[in-house]
């Protein structure tokens, strides 16, 4: 599910994370889509998200501390992040129970 889901409180892990901010989004302009999952990025280019580069990476746990209007606040390893709703539709997560 899009991290954008997950409401206050709830956890997840980060399975997936879409749209690569390192490429200036060129590459989706002629059809191209990549995604980085598992720890492999699956395109021609050696590129980071911004997502990443903020610690949002496949296999990190997420906590969803504030979730409304356009920005999302998560507590990641420890320390917080606020991220905007069009960044956390592009994370896949999968809840997790403590």
């Amino acid at each position: 599910m899009p991290l954008e889901l997950l409401t206050p409180g709830e956890r997840g892990e980060i399975m997936e994370v879409r749209h690569c901010g390192g490429c200036g989004g060129g590459c989706h302009s002629h059809g191209h889509q990549h995604t980085h999952h598992q720890g492999k990025q699956q395109h021609h280019k050696a590129t980071t998200t911004r997502a990443e580069e903020m610690g949002l990476r496949v296999g990190k746990q997420v906590e969803m501390l504030k979730n409304d209007g356009n920005l999302l606040l998560l507590l990641v390893d420890d320390a917080r992040i606020a991220i905007d709703r069009r960044m956390a539709r592009s994370i896949k997560v999968k809840g997790v129970t403590t």
